[in-house]
């Protein structure tokens, strides 16, 4: 067989190939709710300490972190990441600090909150029971 009589199959005048696009802060919120909706790929890894707060890295890049009842996380913000939140047990509130002053302002349960990495902020347990929370950082 002749090789003049195969088409030219070359990919000439084709698009490029694009790089995959990294996700959007949505699609990384969702991946926080729905890991906080499935409890059984985390709580074994939930641990309890009274005196302070205990992070975990868990397999799909996000940190599970308890709170113990009354602590304080200092003021910080976190290096230029954005952080995506989500409290999946018990409360906290975060007091926002800027040139204006602060506030202070609950973080519930089942709710996701995205911060800025410019975004200084205390954390704080103000209950009677340990919080827990999902943290990513992009």
């Amino acid at each position: 067989m002749k090789t003049e009589t195969f088409p030219d199959i070359t990919l000439r005048d084709q698009a490029p190939v694009r790089d995959a696009q990294p996700p959007t802060v949505g699609q990384l919120a969702a991946l926080v709710q729905a890991t906080a909706a499935a409890p059984d790929s985390w709580w074994s890894h939930v641990s309890f300490d009274p005196t302070t707060r205990v992070r975990v890295q868990l397999d799909n890049g996000l940190w599970l972190i308890t709170w113990p009842p009354g602590f304080r996380l200092p003021a910080h913000d976190h290096g230029g990441a954005t952080q995506i939140l989500t409290v999946v047990a018990g409360e906290l509130a975060e007091v926002t600090v800027s040139d204006d002053g602060a506030v202070q302002r609950p973080l519930h349960a089942n709710r996701t909150r995205i911060q800025t990495g410019d975004h200084m902020h205390e954390v704080v347990n103000p209950g009677t029971t340990y919080a827990i929370t999902l943290h990513l950082y992009t």
